[in-house]
């Protein structure tokens, strides 16, 4: 089993018509669909010690799912469909026993409800209609938000799917002039390129997309450059408002924005794609792999899975020699308690 398994698993529980009704009324999914309590709780007293982007905890027994109210806000529906992800896995054979068997499992259990929340509040369909006429533009983005109840990044990433080719879509801050999400197509043939929008890269003060105005729109073609120079060129459709710039990059014209296309070569990068689990969540990233472990390196710790192990193992009392935990017993390894 795996991450993506487990989520398809657990919403396989759901009939399609309720799937589609958290899309629109997540209240009303679990109270009358699901047949679930959920109440609100201005204070909250706990919430999810393991992370997950929610405010709620969930007494699976009792069918009770306790939530603090966000109005008007999508962290909210965010969260009453993040704890029935909770329920649904609960409700799943064989999700809780593959969990046993991973590095955290209270961690990616956090991380499979998380996932199962993304889909819910937004169906595959619901992207598929926005880009039905033409090209993916900036503007779909928006659409898609505001026909959804799915936050932008979450948007992002399911219009990025149907670009065609090489290709991303950044939501840029205007005010920390930094990428704060992007998500990125890879060239179906020759997969990631070297040069592309990352999040929590700055942009110059004179970068020409932070310079359109709220409600304005452009189609161009710009150089997209790294922090330690490197350059390649992007067709874009960029829409601006008050707070931020939302940006489509295609290394086609999709647009007719430009009347000459240089061919200009481009980069790709050739380190093997890897993929892991750390720090609450799983990745998959570019870069070679442990010498030792042949695990890959977290991007946030950098640590690879022998790393991991070694910062969670303790020094015997006794011997001084270092074990894991579960050997330790009263501050001595197996040897020397004999």
């Amino acid at each position: 089993m795996s991450l993506e398994a487990c989520v398809e698993q657990a919403l396989s529980l759901i009939p399609e018509a309720t799937q589609a009704r958290f899309a629109t009324d997540p209240l009303g999914a679990i109270r009358e669909d699901l047949g679930l309590t959920a109440t609100a709780v201005n204070h909250l007293a706990g919430t999810r010690a393991e992370g997950g982007a929610c405010d709620g905890v969930s007494f699976l027994q009792d069918g009770v799912v306790l939530y603090a109210p966000t109005p008007h806000s999508r962290r909210e529906n965010f969260t009453l469909a993040h704890e029935a992800g909770h329920w649904l896995v609960d409700q799943t054979s064989g999700i809780y026993d593959w969990l046993a068997e991973q590095p955290d499992p209270p961690k990616l259990l956090e991380t499979v409800c998380d996932r199962i929340a993304q889909r819910l509040l937004l169906p595959e369909a619901a992207a598929q209609t926005i880009v039905r006429d033409g090209p993916i533009r900036a503007r779909h983005l928006i659409e898609l938000y505001d026909a959804t109840q799915a936050s932008r990044p979450v948007c992002a990433i399911a219009l990025a799917k149907h670009l065609p080719g090489l290709g991303a879509i950044a939501i840029i801050d205007r005010y920390t002039r930094s990428v704060t999400h992007a998500s990125i197509k890879p060239d179906p043939h020759r997969g990631w390129p070297a040069v592309f929008p990352w999040p929590q890269q700055q942009l110059t003060d004179e970068h020409p997309l932070l310079a359109l105005a709220p409600g304005k729109s452009t189609s161009r073609r710009l150089p997209w450059r790294t922090p330690w120079g490197a350059t390649a060129d992007f067709y874009i459709d960029a829409m601006g408002d008050d707070k931020r710039v939302l940006a489509v990059l295609c290394s086609r014209d999709l647009w007719d924005a430009a009347r000459f296309h240089p061919n200009a070569p481009r980069e790709f990068d050739t380190r093997p794609l890897l993929s892991g689990y750390c720090c609450g969540s799983a990745f998959e990233r570019r870069g070679y792999p442990c010498p030792e472990c042949s695990g890959a390196f977290c991007p946030h710790c950098e640590d690879c899975p022998c790393a991991r192990q070694t910062k969670r193992e303790i020094q015997c009392t006794a011997c001084f020699i270092q074990y894991q935990p579960h050997i330790m017993i009263d501050g001595l390894c197996a040897s020397c308690r004999e």
